[in-house]
């Protein structure tokens, strides 16, 4: 895959940088997290064996996937390797291989994550990744994936977060999606039964005020679908 050109993910973000976050427990990254994955572990019902492309530092898989298979990819050996070191078992692996690789081995899956990681992916690149990740689910499979929502006010808490954080968006969000493009690249990748939605609203920010709280705004944001204008895209598409 094309990933953002002349950004160096190796150096550009520390091994364990966003799993230390989500170790905190608290604040207002850890919640977007937190929620982020709660939204994704609640369409994996009945899932037996995972795949997470771009896995990162496996916190999805070892928090959110405790009982289930799963397989976490990366292209960056660093944070493979602190998934390794974190949260590896007999049950949850690590590896740099590729989409294409599975695919060659005859890899099937129950159901494919992709938990922001189509923004750093140039858009042709984004098209057949979809599209290859398609081949690799099992029967009554499915991709569940979730990508920054630029129909919002997305594009406002990014510039905040590229003056604020020691890791910037600028060089890494080459593709970004509002609803319909989403819906039209996964159609064109071959799905044939697409739902993208919103999630993650205004619920991190109230995190200052405990979890209880952010929980509790997170509740009435799921109950009004987010008004459709949640941060994130959440996509649930089966072949």
């Amino acid at each position: 895959m094309t990933t953002s050109p002349g950004y160096d993910y190796d150096k550009g973000i520390p091994a364990g940088f966003y799993d230390e976050i989500h170790r905190r427990g608290a604040g207002v990254r850890y919640a977007w997290h937190d929620l982020k994955f709660r939204a994704v572990a609640a369409r994996l019902a009945g899932v037996q064996r995972l795949l997470d492309v771009g896995c990162g530092p496996g916190t999805f898989i070892g928090n959110y996937a405790p009982s289930t298979e799963a397989l976490g990819i990366d292209a960056s050996a660093p944070q493979v390797a602190y998934a390794r070191r974190t949260y590896g078992s007999d049950r949850h692996r690590f590896a740099t291989r590729t989409v294409a690789d599975l695919t060659a081995a005859g890899e099937r899956f129950d159901a494919v994550t992709m938990i922001e990681l189509v923004e750093h992916i140039e858009a042709g690149a984004a098209r057949r990744l979809l599209a290859e990740a398609r081949g690799l689910l099992a029967p009554g499979g499915r991709l569940v994936l979730t990508t920054p929502n630029y129909g919002s006010l997305w594009p406002i808490i990014e510039w905040g977060l590229n003056r604020a954080s020691s890791v910037r968006y600028e060089a890494q969000h080459v593709n970004r999606y509002r609803r319909g493009r989403l819906e039209a690249d996964l159609a064109a990748a071959g799905f044939a039964t697409i739902d993208v939605t919103t999630t993650v609203g205004f619920a991190p920010f109230a995190a200052v005020l405990g979890r209880g709280a952010m929980r509790g705004l997170d509740a009435v944001e799921r109950r009004l679908g987010h008004l459709g204008i949640g941060h994130l895209l959440l996509a649930e598409a089966r072949p």
